[in-house]
Order: C-alpha cells, then structure tokens, then sequence
C-alpha cells in the first residue's frame, strides 16, 4: 500500500510468446521442486508437475514420456512434453468432478474417488488411489473439495503486507496471489491504486507473464459480475457461494498475521530477541508503521509476543490515506521519528512503508543506517539469526546501484556476490536456484530466501538478533564494521520530471565521452583522493539460472578501489524523465571513516 512507484528498468525486452511460455513452465516446475535445475526422478513426479501446468495427463500419456527405460527428466524435457499435451480446461475438470460427486454437496469422498478410479477407463490401484487422497486432502478433513478450484484466500478486514502474501502463498502452495497496492503502477482517478500479481513462488510475476494477462484483458469482451455477493471479511473462516457453474466457490478468510509469525517463529530466536526487547536489561524500542499495512504486525510479533513496551509502536492503524502522511522510510518522510529517536530516549528505531516490504534503521540519537550498509551488517552477522545456522549462506546479491559494502563482506568471509539490475525477480530467480540468502537494494529493501520478496519486519527482527547478540549498541556496531571492512560514502539524487529529450541527449553524450577507448585508465582528483577508472560501461545482467539477458541497466563508472558513479534514465514518458546519479565512494583509512556521506569528499 506504499505510495512509492516501482521504477521500470531501461532497455527491457517485451517478452515473445515462446518466452511466456517458458516462463509459465518454470512456474509449474518450481512449485514442485526447488529450482528449475532439478530433475524429474519418477513417473509420479512428472504427473504432479504436469497437472501443474494445467495438463490431465492419461496414463498412456505418462507412460509414452516414461518409458521403462527413462530415469529422469530435466526442465527441457518437460517444456517439450508441456508443449505437445492439451491443456485441461477448468469446465472438463469440473463436469469430471461432478459425476463423481454422487449426493452434489460440493466434496468426492474417499469412496467415491475409489469407485471411480479402480472401475472406469485406466483402472488404478487401490495404493494409487490412496496416494492421490491423501495428495488432494490438504487439510485432512477425508474429504475432497473439489470446488477449491474457485478458492479464494483474504487476509482479514483485507489486511496483508506484502511478505505476508508471499509467505501465504509458498505456504498453500497457491497458484499466485493479487495484491492491492499503490506501490505499483498506480492508477485510479487520484493515482492511489494499482495491482500486483505474484506467482506460485511467492514472487512478483515475471513481465513475460504480466504482459501476456495485459494482451489478454484487451481480447476480453464480456465479464459476468455477482452483485448479491456478499463476503464478511471480518469473520475468518470458510464461506462458500454459489456461483453460476462454478459451484461452489469458497472463500477462506484467514489471520492477516498468524502464519506470517510462525514463519518468523522458526527463524529467528524468539526467546532471545524477547530477553532484549523486554528483559531485565531490555533497550527500548520505537516503530513507526506510519498508518501502513504493517501495523497490526508490528503490535501482535513485537509488543505481544515479544513483549516490547506497546508505547513504542506509533501509527499502527492502517489507513487508506496513511494519516495524510507518504508511508515512505526515509529521513524526510519518518521525521517524526527520526526526531523523537535523536533525543535519546530509544536505542533502536524503525519505520515500515505502506505495504511493509521496506524499512529503515535508526540508532540511538537517531544515527541512520544506509540500507546499503544495512544489509551489509546482516550479512557480516549472518550466524546470529538461527535459520541461516541451519541453511547455511548459498549466496549474496545487492542490485547494481546499491554500494559495494556487501562486496566487501563477500570477498572477506569468501561468499558468492551476484550484482543484479534493479528488481526484485532477478533475486527471485537465484533463490529458486538455490544460489542466493540474503539480498538488498538502495531503496530500503531487504530480504532472503525465506519468502520472494523484500520483507520489512524481517529485516528490523535481524537487527535485533544482532543485537541481542553483540550486545553492542547499533552505532558501536556500525562503526566496528566500518573499521573493518572500510566504509562505502553512499548517496543518490534524483532529478524528476526532466525534459525527456534533453535527458536523453545528455545519456547520449555521457555514453559516447564513458565509452572513448581513453577513457578507461583516466584519474580525477576530489579533495586529498584520486580515483582511477577501472570500468566504464551500460551495465548488463545475463542471469545464471535462465540465461535471458537484461542490457542497457545504467551507466556505470567504477573506479580502481571500487568507488563508482552511476546515471540511471527511466520514466521517459509525457510527464518527463527522471535521472538517477549514485555516487560511491570507498574509504578504509580509519581516520576518514566517520562523518555524513553527503560533505564527504567524492561521497
């Protein structure tokens, strides 16, 4: 519910058909195994992950692609399959289901499957059949309920942050999930609403997939509509509708926060992180939901359950209009708490934006860290949080104009680091491919892989297990890591609503002086420092797990200590661009470390 728009990258292809289609493949895949790399290993698996496609594989089928010969499948092999078999549609399924639905109340016992299925065309075993119940009874109820192809799943009173969709959906084993938010693409009469479709995965839709539903919509030439449709959101629980032929239509109404917070449970180490929010020797903690979604969460995980003091979690009632305020975690728009934590009264500070997916952290006297620095810290700490002791650290990634303080950490502690454009699906992508931990990007996100997505409360209950751990404050943190890993002088500007053809000039001009053969080797003084460039280039992301490739991500002059200038173009459109300059200056002198990134020399 942020009011922040995504920015789009520059350059990106429009997706073909063909690659549509992969991506769909790649959907069903991953919601059977972990990462498109892995193999199918039996006949079973590849009826699961074919009826994920939307396939109702024949025996005869099954056994024509697995022959006695066949001891695996790969991703490939499957995408081949996919492409010769007829997808089901939801209308056979459903007249299926009713012929063995015998009394028509809207479920198939095990009886009647068995009936069916042991007596009529490719007769199966009774193990078979058990195997297929027990697969299809989700909730273990000895029922089938074959209507939950029009299962619906709400947050109560409509209320979910963003991580809690993803979280959600990994946990149904969902086929996707709507998101209503001002944070992307935002339209309406007033710019306030937009909508956000996640996949299987629990990540945001690839544009492959998103630009097929766009070309879709716009075939469309009817909708049917039920205006006596009546849903009490409040109320959790199952209510089940009548709608034309898809009877019946259930939808299930669940706590907006509970399994959010037993995911968070078998995380962190909720013991200790409640010793340090309301222990003998507890700090004191202020959060600012800043009237967003995440409110309801920060009051049941961290003043409930934790115990911190319930005076220290302000603007935790969602509003629509986020009490007048931009629900954004920044020094300008978190004020109010930027203020309040520079008198000294807290040791830790947070804000949430709207749709609780970013955050900010402050420290004592309202000492700011950079995001970039922020996930820079949880990677150095990675082994208090309780979850990464177990899965160990597959890997690193920060998106391309987020500083190098996590290259730093990559290379002292030898960790995989991957640069990515801007977006949280390239992130997506490594996770599934069980490549990746722990990410960041500039614009206060940070996540792992945990869900597939930027996670707010998250990040702020992995500080807090730094804390509890160290037992340092988060300045004295802060500044032990500086000293030892040196510091990135991080800041960005944005320059909106630019003449869009000057913009575009002046990209122009920069690419052809960046990409001068002199260019390279060249040194430019900044106070008492001098940088030399080692890179000059329009970055490119060819991405390990597919191999599709992402150019033109922004022009990047990286220097010979790792410092770096980048100029990102985006929103070329009728309402002007919107140029982005990062700067990054690199400094391991002890004695310069300290001091505001914004006066620093080259910073």
């Amino acid at each position: 519910m942020s009011l922040q728009a995504s920015s789009q990258s520059i350059g990106m292809q429009k997706c073909t058909d063909e690659e549509t289609f992969y991506m769909h493949c790649r959907a069903a895949y991953l919601t059977v195994f972990r990462s498109s790399l892995a193999s199918i290993s039996s006949k079973h698996q590849l009826c699961r992950v074919l009826q994920q496609a939307g396939r109702n594989p024949s025996q005869a089928t099954l056994n024509k692609h697995w022959t006695p010969s066949t001891t695996k499948l790969n991703f490939d092999d499957f995408c081949e399959i996919v492409k010769n078999e007829r997808p089901t549609e939801v209308h056979e399924l459903m007249r299926a289901f009713r012929k063995m639905d015998i009394n028509g109340d809207g479920y198939i016992s095990h009886n009647e499957l068995h009936i069916v299925l042991t007596s009529r065309g490719e007769k199966m075993a009774a193990k078979e059949v058990d195997a297929i119940f027990s697969l299809a009874d989700t909730n273990k109820d000895g029922k089938l309920d074959y209507a939950e192809i029009g299962h619906l799943v709400i947050g109560q009173n409509g209320i979910m942050s963003t991580p809690a969709v993803s979280c959600v959906i990994r946990k149904l084993k969902a086929v996707g999930g709507i998101i209503l938010t001002a944070s992307h693409n935002p339209g309406g009469p007033t710019g306030d609403f937009g909508i956000k479709y996640n996949i299987a995965s629990g990540g945001p839709a690839p544009e492959g997939i998103t630009d097929k539903i766009f070309q879709i919509s716009k075939s469309l030439t009817e909708y049917h509509i039920c205006p006596d449709l009546k849903v009490d959101i409040s109320k959790i629980g199952k209510q089940t509708f009548e709608v034309d032929t898809f009877k019946p239509m259930t939808v299930e109404i669940v706590d907006s926060v509970e399994s959010y917070a037993e995911m968070l449970r078998g995380i962190f180490d909720f013991n200790a992180l409640k010793q340090l929010v309301s222990g003998a020797n507890h700090i004191k903690v202020r959060l600012d939901a800043m009237h967003g979604v995440v409110g309801p969460y920060v009051k049941k995980i961290v003043c409930e359950e934790l115990g911190a003091a319930a005076d220290g979690a302000f603007n935790c009632v969602p509003k629509e209009d986020f009490g007048g305020h931009h629900p954004d975690p920044n020094l300008t728009y978190a004020s109010d708490l930027v203020n309040a934590m520079k008198g000294g009264d807290y040791d830790l500070g947070a804000a949430f934006d709207g749709d609780g997916d970013r955050n900010m952290v402050l420290g004592k006297h309202g000492f700011f860290v950079n995001p970039s620095d922020s996930v820079a810290i949880i990677a150095a700490n990675i082994t208090c949080i309780p979850y990464f002791q177990k899965t160990g650290v597959k890997g690193l990634a920060r998106s391309m104009p987020t500083s190098g303080a996590l290259d730093n950490v990559a290379k002292a502690l030898k960790m995989n680091l991957y640069e990515t454009p801007t977006g949280w699906k390239f992130f997506g992508n490594l996770m599934d491919a069980g490549k990746l931990s722990l990410c960041g990007e500039e614009s206060f996100g940070t996540g792992s892989d945990h869900i597939r997505e930027k996670d707010g409360l998250w990040a702020v209950l992995a500080w807090m297990s730094i804390l509890a751990h160290r037992k340092q404050s988060v300045e004295e943190i802060m500044k032990d890591h500086w000293n030892k890993f040196g510091r990135n002088f991080f800041t960005r500007y944005d320059y909106e609503e630019v003449d869009s053809d000057k913009a575009n000039t002046m990209i122009k001009e920069l690419e052809a002086k960046m990409f001068d053969k002199s260019f390279v080797g060249q040194k430019f003084s900044s106070g008492d420092k001098s940088y030399e460039v080692a890179v000059s280039d329009n970055f490119a992301y060819t991405d390990p797990v597919d191999g599709s490739v992402s150019k033109n991500q922004g022009l990047r002059i990286v220097f010979s200590d790792g410092s770096r200038i980048i100029f990102r173009l985006s929103g070329t459109g009728s309402a002007g661009a919107t140029v982005r300059l990062y700067i990054d200056s690199y400094e391991k002198d002890p004695a310069k470390i300290y001091g505001d990134a914004q006066v620093r020399p080259g910073g």
